[in-house]
């Protein structure tokens, strides 16, 4: 417990953004019906944007954690290496469990956007299955949270957790989660 504390002690900032950006993301699902949130967040496309945020979600992908993991290691950073990719994989098998258990509609299905315009074409994904948690906002926040910690500038924490939060941003840009998947998946990634 007492590590605990000094974590959170030792990241106080990283902790106290955090926690504004749970507050928005709450009142959004609090006062907003699923498909509402969604337009809320999602009033406007362009195509640049589209690109940015289908390529910047990678940032989030598995791949990419696992890479940032082997490139420490590679630079014989061992104990951050094992760090990224121990998180990544406890995040994710945490991640995956729920999403086996939990059928939620992703907003290309949902009956509530049927007339969305802006779903992006090859990028968003259909179906029920697997939309609860984000695991691209799992793994970002994931990785986000071991460097910021590891690093004892926390200005950089602030810049890792900005990242992730875009990461999360850009499943609900790319038509992909709700808001409520995103914050499953940034909680997830956190405590792991």
């Amino acid at each position: 417990m007492n590590k605990l504390r000094d974590l959170i002690s030792q990241n106080k900032l990283f902790f106290a953004v955090y926690m504004a950006i749970v507050l928005i993301a709450l009142g959004i699902i609090i006062f907003y019906e699923k498909a509402t949130g969604f337009r809320v967040l999602n009033p406007y496309h362009h195509l640049g944007l589209n690109l940015f945020f289908s390529l910047f979600t990678y940032l989030g992908d598995g791949i990419f954690c696992i890479a940032v993991g082997l490139i420490f290691l590679l630079f014989k950073q061992k104990r951050v290496s094992l760090l990224v990719l121990s998180s990544y994989a406890l995040s994710g098998l945490v991640a995956q469990a729920l999403k086996a258990f939990i059928t939620e509609f992703r907003p290309g299905s949902y009956p509530g956007l049927s007339d969305y315009q802006y779903f992006i074409q090859d990028v968003t994904l259909r179906g029920s299955q697997a939309s609860f948690p984000s695991g691209h906002t799992t793994s970002a926040f994931a990785m986000a949270a071991v460097l910021a910690f590891w690093y004892k500038d926390k200005r950089i924490g602030i810049v890792l957790l900005v990242v992730a939060v875009m990461v999360g941003y850009s499943r609900i840009y790319t038509g992909n989660h709700f808001m409520i998947d995103v914050l499953g998946g940034s909680l997830i990634g956190l405590v792991s």
